[in-house]
């Protein structure tokens, strides 16, 4: 649960403290409609992420292992 917690925090914080540019920078991405549909994407994803809690996430993550192995 540690893990799925400090994922989504970090995700969370990089999304409060920077902007689109920073993102573009961080994915090595050219500013534009590709872009930009990419973070919106990223917002949604912190948005989404964020409306679980870590136990529900953690639950989710491993069920979703546990299928990928049978």
């Amino acid at each position: 649960m540690v893990t799925i917690k400090a994922f989504v925090q970090a995700l969370t914080t990089f999304h409060w403290k920077t902007d689109y540019k920073q993102f573009c920078h961080v994915l090595n991405l050219d500013e534009g409609l590709y872009s930009l549909h990419k973070y919106k994407q990223f917002e949604n994803l912190c948005q989404s992420l964020n409306e679980f809690d870590s136990n529900s996430l953690s639950k989710l993550v491993e069920a979703g292992a546990i299928v990928e192995h049978k």
